[in-house]
């Protein structure tokens, strides 16, 4: 075994900023300078010993050049500092990136860190605060750099598609189909899902909202919990607005050795990979399971010579349920599968700091499995609308083998995607078939125009109901439902045929 192409995660710091005053609390920087010290603290190395500084995307920041600036402030001065792009898959592609250069035999000493500050200028911004906060001009030069094109559809984009909600809830009624429910069963089984998410939250320190809430309580729609779309009430959406930091440190067995760490003090990078799926939901022929984290796992797995079934814990990314869901069943893993789904909370309970939650993800799986908690755990980050997938399998048992990248998992992906056509307009009187839906509920006035995602022969296209059949959709599993297109000035319509 050559110890220097095993990558470890040796170091991990997360901390939640709850100073309420715009003025005193820590701006991004200041976080991130607080986690990579904690990070390093317990590693017996220094910051100055980095070679690469990763910094994830920050949308708190405004910094032309903040990965350097990070690394000049932590002493890091030999490192390579680089700022990332933006999704939520980021920190894990970031880890994968980190081992790529182990494997490849460069001993790197790499920390990964982000950070988050937007309830701070939230708070700031509601005072009339001018905050003094470090800055530049431009935008960060980002690795891989921020994409033009973010996963959305012109169509999509033209019927209020553009929010995450939205497009999550569309997802959340093919998989409520896939799994034979009704709306009220569907609702109960979120409420059990989520459940287990808050709980987790609860018990974890560094969560935004650590409040405890049950199946039915998340599920029950009040005044404090409104429906946003359906079928997501607000305790369910994930919650950008925290003030969180999260850092890891990434180095290979032979270097964490050297610097006085056990074997049982580090855990094992054993298996990893990364995939995007069809680039737009609307062409996916399938929209409850990923063909893209179908073989992510498939191919992380056997490079660490480990089953499904030997993974103790997971952290499935969750900024909506549908998120959780579609991966559980793309992994083949079943509802009531004991198994913890998330070793961090979820996005709504723990809270969403920008890209940078799947940081605090491996920063709990990290300590989850130094407890002795199990043998294997697997993180999956999300980017976009369930487009870009990065995993990660950690693993307390040491290899048997360097591990390696997976060789054309995208080229092997792609392979398999079959895009639909994706039309913007359609003729009046076409007909066709709903296949997944939402809607957007008004404060006052309730449910308004549903939003559906209609087949029509193999080709696609998005359209907004009449009033009839929007009362139709919500009131029953509406997917399969027959309907005649038009258009208006606000894009294509639908009614029931």
């Amino acid at each position: 075994m050559d110890w220097t192409r095993v990558p470890v995660v040796v170091g991990a710091g997360q901390l939640t900023n709850r100073d309420e005053n715009p003025v005193a609390a820590p701006n991004p920087f200041e976080l991130m300078e607080s986690v990579a010290r904690r990070a390093v603290a317990d590693t017996g190395s220094t910051l100055a010993d980095l070679t690469h500084l990763f910094m994830v995307h920050s949308l708190s920041l405004r910094h032309g050049d903040p990965a350097p600036e990070l690394a000049r402030r932590l002493g890091a001065h030999r490192a390579q500092a680089r700022c990332s792009g933006m999704g939520g898959s980021i920190p894990q592609w970031l880890v994968n990136r980190a081992a790529e250069l182990i494997a490849a035999g460069g001993q790197p000493r790499v920390l990964i860190a982000g950070a988050e500050a937007l309830a701070t200028r939230r708070r700031a911004r509601k005072q009339g605060i001018e905050l003094d906060w470090p800055s530049s001009e431009g935008w960060p030069d980002t690795w891989p750099p921020l994409e033009a094109d973010m996963g959305l559809h012109p169509v999509e984009s033209a019927h209020g598609l553009a929010q995450a909600t939205t497009m999550y809830a569309l997802v959340e009624s093919a998989v409520a189909h896939g799994a034979g429910h009704d709306p009220a069963t569907h609702s109960a089984a979120i409420g059990d899902l989520m459940a287990r998410f808050n709980a987790v939250a609860v018990a974890n320190p560094v969560s935004w909202f650590p409040t405890p809430r049950d199946a039915r309580e998340i599920m029950t729609v009040t005044p404090d919990n409104r429906m946003i779309y359906f079928p997501y009430p607000k305790y369910v959406n994930a919650v950008m607005d925290v003030d969180m930091a999260a850092a890891i440190v990434v180095t290979d067995a032979a270097t964490a050795r050297s610097w006085g760490l056990a074997p049982d003090e580090v855990v094992y990078l054993s298996g990893w990979a990364d995939a995007h799926d069809l680039w737009y939901l609307s062409e996916r022929p399938v929209l409850h399971r990923s063909p893209a984290l179908t073989e992510c796992a498939r191919r992380a797995l056997e490079s660490a010579k480990v089953t499904m079934d030997e993974v103790a814990g997971l952290d499935l990314y969750a900024c909506f349920p549908s998120s959780v869901e579609v991966a559980r069943d793309s992994f083949d893993i079943a509802p009531d599968d004991p198994r913890p789904l998330t070793l961090t909370g979820g996005l709504p309970y723990h809270g969403g700091p920008g890209s940078n939650y799947v940081t605090h993800s491996i920063a709990n799986t990290f300590q989850w499995l130094r407890a002795g908690h199990g043998e294997h755990a697997l993180v999956h980050g999300n980017g976009y609308y369930l487009t870009k997938h990065s995993l990660g399998l950690y693993s307390r048992r040491v290899p048997d083998e360097e591990p390696k990248p997976p060789e054309k998992l995208q080229e092997h992906v792609d392979g398999m995607a079959d895009a639909l056509v994706v039309e913007e307009t359609v003729e009046t009187g076409t007909t066709g078939t709903v296949v997944a839906y939402t809607a957007p509920f008004d404060r006052e006035r309730g449910p308004q125009a549903a939003i559906g995602l209609v087949d029509m022969d193999g080709r696609r296209t998005v359209a907004r109901a009449d009033h009839t059949l929007t009362t139709e959709l919500l009131g029953h599993d509406g997917i399969g439902t027959r309907v005649v297109l038009g258009t208006s000035d606000k894009g294509n319509t639908m009614r029931g045929a």
